[in-house]
């Protein structure tokens, strides 16, 4: 007896080859790695962003401290008022801001006092910096 048409058929039905799935799967690893470059990318970027914002809550704070006081405060723990708000001196990499109440030589009088952030790798006088003067001077662009 001879197999019929249906079972023939089958029989022959294939699926994929070891080498198509091997190219999906190598696609799908060059997608995934692309997106990870892409979201550790803005990690970054989120952080830079959140030192910023924190250091425009230190400016006003500052700022308020010198209307009351005529004078900023010697250090930053002088506006901390609890442990509670205990590490509100760090910047997004968990190290301390850099603050000094004297301004830079030859800055405007508004510019009082320093706070600069020395950014992802911690270290002074680098190009990822964030000094809060120069960064409030980008965003008013």
């Amino acid at each position: 007896m001879q197999p019929t048409t249906n079972t023939r058929r089958r029989t022959h039905a294939r699926g994929f080859s070891l080498l198509e799935l091997s190219l999906v799967i190598a696609i799908m690893g060059i997608l995934m790695a692309v997106a990870a470059w892409n979201l550790i990318g803005g990690a970054d970027d989120a952080k830079v962003k959140t030192t910023e914002a924190s250091m425009q809550q230190i400016k006003n704070a500052l700022q308020t401290y010198h209307l009351n006081n005529n004078a900023f405060p010697p250090t930053l723990q002088t506006l901390i008022p609890s442990p509670l708000v205990q590490g509100s001196d760090l910047d997004s990499w968990d190290k301390p801001f850099y603050y000094s109440p004297t301004g830079k030589p030859g800055a405007p009088k508004e510019q009082g006092f320093t706070l600069i952030s020395m950014g992802a790798d911690g270290i002074a006088g680098t190009e990822d910096d964030i000094d809060i003067w120069i960064a409030l001077a980008r965003t008013a662009k």
